[in-house]
């Protein structure tokens, strides 16, 4: 090894600068060229595209009823959407016609797999709720206990009362995990597979279309690694009326550091075409059957979420990207999954102390709302940061550009030639402290109101300049702007 004298090295660090020496250097700047073609317009995002997703034993508290002011507000705040009532409880809550047991108060509510039976009143307050929100609903049936004839009589009560207000009857939730194994008791025997679902679902189908026909269908519903949902589209694509899949983009049982799944905000924050194998080949298969697809049990991470991960600003940057993902390959929306007790990590909001609360995911629905207002169109974005950008453009001819800084401490610096000779434009910033923040979030400057009522700040300006706009994002941020 050849040495190199003193002063050689004293005059090589003379060149580097004090700031790259310093232990305290200021975070980096990074710079993105965002290129926007809205002469070239993509698919319609459709305007019911965002979603919640819900326990089913909900139904038997009082939650989802028309005189719930607060909750009618956080639903409100999205425009129209879609809730899905199901889950893993939907298959152990039956439904009798005769059942009046008085609904719960929500103090008393929580995740439970014991066995539930719910009445009318659970009916008439849910799709109270659904009419005075406007928001549709994906109605899950029990499949967990086969029983066709007490699914078909459930539908025939929600359709009485509901009516249009159906969006989908989903029988059963992730069929492909009920066979008995080692590790669970299971709902089925050991080499339960496609072949004997199928079976059920004729079974559920022929019952409920015999006493209501024309019921609105969909499913599978089943889980991100399963591969039954080709073969289902190509078994009932003549019966169903959505098709249905769950994903999650981090997995809380995995316990490898080096994995894509293992639970961490680093990959969180991952490039959404690592993970996209996982559920574009589902929407693929739907689309090439004609059918809307729907990813309506979706969030950050499995298990019921991570603390530190799923409940902080991080999965609001990382869930506005993938919703944006979806729309952009023409899916027709995504349910984040969750709930109201304290503990649901990754839920959009919580109740606690009789009063709800917004956590950090909601806000990238806020976000995502203020945007997706007509087609997708193409974006080339050149640049070295973990940043990404979707734009859409309105029949009202707003041009709408969503920038994501994904990166956890450096800020990067957007020039964005938008394709138009429009030459203002006007920006609102969703920040937080940090990526770990669980408090201190604003959208346009603004935070959810204890009401549920949320009131954005109007846009600051934005010039273009030499046919640019520029617009800076700090570390963990994103932006919307709006070419007028």
């Amino acid at each position: 090894m050849k040495l190199i004298a003193k002063p050689i090295i004293l005059a090589l660090l003379s060149l580097i600068p004090l700031s790259a020496l310093s232990v305290n250097a200021e975070p980096a700047t990074g710079k993105a060229l965002v290129t926007v073609h809205p002469e070239n317009p993509g698919v319609a995002i459709p305007t019911d595209f965002l979603g919640f997703s819900i326990e089913k034993k909900i139904l038997s508290i009082e939650c989802f009823q028309p005189k719930n002011s607060v909750l009618i507000n956080l639903f409100t705040n999205l425009g129209a959407g879609v809730l899905r009532i199901g889950a893993n409880e939907g298959d152990s809550t039956f439904w009798s016609r005769t059942e009046m047991t008085p609904l719960s108060g929500m103090k008393t509510f929580g995740y439970t797999l014991k066995p539930l039976t719910i009445g009318p009143l659970s009916l008439n307050n849910l799709y109270g709720f659904s009419k005075q929100s406007g928001w549709r609903v994906i109605h899950g049936l029990n499949l967990g206990t086969y029983d066709p004839a007490m699914a078909a009589d459930e539908v025939t009560y929600a359709l009485q009362v509901g009516g249009s207000s159906v969006l989908a009857f989903e029988v059963g939730n992730e069929p492909n995990l009920y066979r008995k194994n080692a590790a669970r008791d299971g709902l089925r025997a050991a080499d339960y597979g496609y072949a004997q679902y199928r079976r059920e679902i004729e079974g559920y189908y022929g019952a409920i279309l015999a006493k209501a026909l024309g019921a609105p269908l969909g499913g599978p519903a089943t889980t991100r690694f399963c591969n039954w949902l080709p073969d289902f589209v190509r078994d009932f694509k003549t019966r169903i009326k959505l098709v249905t899949s769950h994903g999650y983009a981090i997995s809380g049982s995995e316990k490898d550091p080096q994995s894509i799944w293992f639970p961490s905000i680093e990959n969180l924050m991952r490039p959404q075409k690592d993970k996209e194998q996982v559920w574009l080949p589902k929407l693929e298969a739907a689309k090439a059957a004609g059918i809307p697809c729907r990813f309506d049990e979706y969030n950050s991470c499995t298990e019921g979420g991570r603390r530190g991960v799923s409940d902080v600003f991080a999965s609001a940057l990382w869930n506005v990207d993938f919703m944006l993902a979806v729309a952009e390959q023409g899916g027709a929306g995504v349910n984040l999954h969750g709930g109201f007790g304290a503990k649901a990590g990754y839920s959009p909001f919580s109740y606690r102390d009789n009063r709800y609360f917004v956590n950090p995911i909601y806000y990238s629905m806020l976000l995502f709302h203020q945007a997706a207002q007509g087609r997708v169109v193409p974006v080339e974005c050149q640049t070295l940061a973990n940043f990404v950008a979707h734009a859409v453009l309105g029949e009202d001819r707003k041009l709408r550009v969503v920038l994501i800084n994904k990166d956890l401490t450096n800020s990067v610096v957007a020039s964005i030639v938008a394709g138009l000779p429009n030459t203002k434009a006007r920006v609102i910033h969703l920040t937080a402290p940090s990526a770990t923040s669980t408090e201190g979030i604003t959208l346009a400057g603004s935070a959810v109101a204890g009401d549920g009522t949320w009131k954005p700040l109007p846009g600051a300006p934005v010039s273009c300049v030499n046919g640019k706009f520029e617009v800076s994002l700090p570390a963990a941020s994103a932006t919307l702007l709006t070419v007028e």
